[in-house]
């Protein structure tokens, strides 16, 4: 009698990441770098705008 293999060994686990991982191509990852730069650079733009410095200055 064989129960099915639900649990998965540290090492298997790791195997299947990797080879998820290994199975998007480069351009690919590279593409989802750009856009998630894209995206990082749009929030640390939005923090900082001129107009909420200028309502911090009191002269």
């Amino acid at each position: 009698m064989t129960t099915p293999k639900t649990e998965m060994s540290e090492a298997e686990e790791v195997d299947a990441v990797v080879r998820k991982v290994l199975s998007v191509s480069h351009q690919e990852l590279q593409k989802r770098e750009r856009n998630w730069q894209r995206k990082r650079a749009r929030k640390k733009r939005a923090k900082t705008s001129p107009a909420s410095h200028a309502s911090d200055s009191k002269v």
